[in-house]
Parts: C-alpha cells; sequence; structure tokens
C-alpha cells in the first residue's frame, strides 16, 4: 500500500496549520477543516503510536469512543515508523522534506549510523556522536513552535512520556491529568499528548496480545475519561503515527554471501532497509537478494525509490540523498532483517503492508461529535 499524501497524516498537520493561519504544505483534510471551523477553545493532538487500524479494529468494541468518534481513514508516511511519521505529525512535512528516513541513518562523511532519537551509533554505543551532529542535520521548527510563535497569547505544550522527555509523565493517566489541569488555567491552548502504547507492547508481544489488549483498554478508558471531564469547548483529534504488522526475523549477517558486498553495515530500519555496497559486486548482490529475499521484499536503487516518490514530495531535504542507500529493500510481507542482537520482536513496521500504512481519522467534542 503506498502513502497517500493527500489522505494522510501529513494532511492532518496541514488542517492544524491551516486553522492557525500558518503556511501550509500539503493539502489539508476537508473533514477536519470543517470541524475546525467552529473554532474551539482547547485542542488536543492525541498520537498512539502504533495504533494502526488493525490494532484498533481487533481490541476495541464498537460502542468504545475511538471506534464510535473514528471518522476516517489515513495513511501513515512512508517509511511507517516513528522517527519519520512523529515528525511528518510534528512539522507538516513529508519524509522527503524533513530528512527523518528511519530508526538509524547512515552519513558516509561522518562514519556514524546516528540513531535520531537516542543520539548514538547504531552499531557502536561507545562511538563519540559530534556534539553539534543533531543540530547540525535533525533541527526543524515544529508545528507547536510555530502555532506559539504566531499566537504568543496561546498556551502551546506538549505531554510526552520519560522516556521521551525526562520531566515527562509516567503513565497516560498523568498525561492526561496533566493536560487537564493545564486546560483549567489556559483561557485558550493547543497541545500534544504521545503515548508509546501500543506500539511498546505489539513489539515485545505481538499486535494480537493481550498485553496489547489491556493497553488499548486503558487508552480508550482515560480517552472516555477525559471527554467527560474537559472544557465544553474542546476538540480532541486522535490519531496514529503507524501501524504494525507480526513479523518473522531473517538473521541477515547470516548469508555471508551477501554480506561480502557491504561497503557499510545497514542502515535505516529491519523492514526498510539500506545497504551500500561495494561497486564492484552490485550484480552479485542484486542476484543473491533476489533469488533469496524477493518474495520477502521489493529491492529498489536510490533513484527508482525516489522516483516513485514513496517518500513524498515538495522540497526534498539535503541529506535524504546522503542517506539512502545504493538499494533499499521495502518489506511486502510478514519478514523483516534482524540488523541487531539486542533484542527480538513479535511486531515491527516501516514496511508497506495495509497493517503498517492504514491509520484512523478520530475527533470529538464533550458530545463526542
Amino acid at each position: 500500500m503506498r502513502p497517500d499524501y493527500r489522505r494522510s497524516i501529513v494532511n492532518l498537520t496541514s488542517s492544524l496549520l491551516k486553522h492557525f493561519d500558518l503556511e501550509t504544505y500539503h493539502p489539508s483534510l476537508s473533514a477536519l477543516d470543517e470541524v475546525l471551523k467552529r473554532d474551539y477553545k482547547h485542542i488536543l493532538l492525541v498520537v498512539l503510536d502504533g495504533m494502526g487500524e488493525n490494532i484498533l479494529d481487533a481490541h476495541l468494541k464498537q460502542e468504545d469512543l475511538l471506534k464510535q468518534a473514528r471518522k476516517s481513514t489515513l495513511t501513515s508516511v512512508f517509511p511507517a515508523t516513528t522517527t519519520a511519521a512523529t515528525t511528518s505529525l510534528m512539522s507538516g512535512k513529508t519524509p522527503y522534506e524533513h530528512g527523518f528516513l528511519g530508526w538509524n541513518q547512515f552519513f558516509k562523511n561522518e562514519d556514524i549510523h546516528y540513531e535520531i532519537f537516542m543520539g548514538t551509533d547504531f552499531y557502536d554505543k561507545d562511538k563519540e556522536i559530534p556534539k553539534d551532529f543533531h543540530k547540525k542535520y535533525f533541527e526543524y521548527k515544529s508545528a507547536l513552535e510555530s502555532i506559539k510563535e504566531k499566537h504568543p497569547s496561546l498556551c502551546v505544550k506538549a505531554f510526552q512520556p520519560t522516556p521521551v522527555d525526562e520531566k515527562g509523565h509516567e503513565t497516560f493517566k498523568e498525561g492526561v491529568d496533566r493536560y487537564l489541569s493545564m486546560q483549567r488555567d489556559a483561557p485558550r491552548s493547543f497541545a500534544y499528548l504521545y503515548s508509546q502504547a501500543p506500539d511498546l507492547h505489539a513489539h515485545e508481544y505481538g499486535t494480537e496480545s493481550i498485553e496489547v489488549n489491556r493497553g488499548m483498554r486503558t487508552l480508550n478508558n482515560e480517552l472516555t475519561r477525559l471527554r467527560h471531564t474537559m472544557d465544553d469547548d474542546t476538540l480532541v483529534v486522535v490519531t496514529a503515527d503507524h501501524g504494525l504488522i507480526d513479523i518473522v526475523e531473517i538473521p541477515l549477517f547470516e548469508f555471508h554471501d551477501l554480506t561480502s558486498t557491504f561497503e557499510h553495515l545497514p542502515a535505516n530500519e529491519p523492514r526498510m532497509t539500506n545497504f551500500f555496497i561495494k561497486d564492484t559486486h552490485r550484480e552479485h548482490f542484486i542476484n543473491f537478494f533476489n533469488e533469496h529475499f524477493s518474495k520477502y521484499f521489493n529491492l529498489y536503487t536510490k533513484n527508482e525509490l525516489l522516483s516513485k516518490k514513496l517518500l513524498g514530495h515538495g522540497e526534498k531535504h539535503p541529506h535524504v540523498d546522503e542517506c539512502l542507500g545504493d538499494f533499499i529493500a521495502v518489506a511486502k510481507s510478514k519478514y523483516m532483517f534482524k540488523l541487531s542482537d539486542d533484542k527480538s520482536h513479535k511486531a515491527h513496521h516501516a514496511g508497506i503492508t495495509d497493517a503498517e500504512m492504514r491509520v484512523p481519522l478520530i475527533f470529538f467534542d464533550k458530545e463526542a461529535s
């Protein structure tokens, strides 16, 4: 399934930027535009990491708020992964424009496989990262910053869990409570509330697990409590950055005929894997890869991938070309490459299956309209 950059999470943010009289880079969503015309005093964007439509449908009942208030289906961006997708939600830009292309991105001149959200090298945690590295390659102005700059009297705040913000909330309940406390003191506000569930539970236990079910019940219950408690003049918009699919891991580094062709270690994602291949070994790489993995992955050259516009369109970010591999393998089934021995996964994302790409557009006010 291809991302639809007319009905994606990028376009959701375009609606929010448009509402606050800011520049938009892509079309907005007409259904969300229409409800935003009501000019609510408080707008809250809730992002539930990994809550693809498959997970929403499997774990909640039709009478539950998150299903009752679902308005339509959006796509994630490509790659459908948190680094790329949450940055699209925070910027209103496609990965092609903002340059966040995966969990770890390889910079040849720096010889760094940079884990964007961790600030470390993916393969060598002891490698020293230049202190200005993140600012040089990954700093951008978020939608929250732009909205605050445009409307200085508006209360603008992000509520993040502690792994993301050391002063953040420990539980989603605490995040909701912090939001409600802020709202009581703010005449008007725009806020962002983020949850790492159900993504973390799905990675560890699988999309159909009891752990994911319990997490989804908690999220739905807390948002139901929020609806009953929040100011009457509040709009809550809920979506996900991506979905997940239950996977089978392929131990990539056991295929020595393949790894012998590597000029640099692979980068980006287990289901959107960038390969950097020695010039003299490219034909061997293609033949071996297609013989063993073509059933599970589409293999593209850098130019082929860019021509398909899976990353989106707009003004290309300066490091897109540098960080994309000579070849990019994109998962089209349940398999993924295991790039590290650190941890095994039951479910993952960044491929192009429906489960990874389809996310809900949900919004409700006090009456759950």
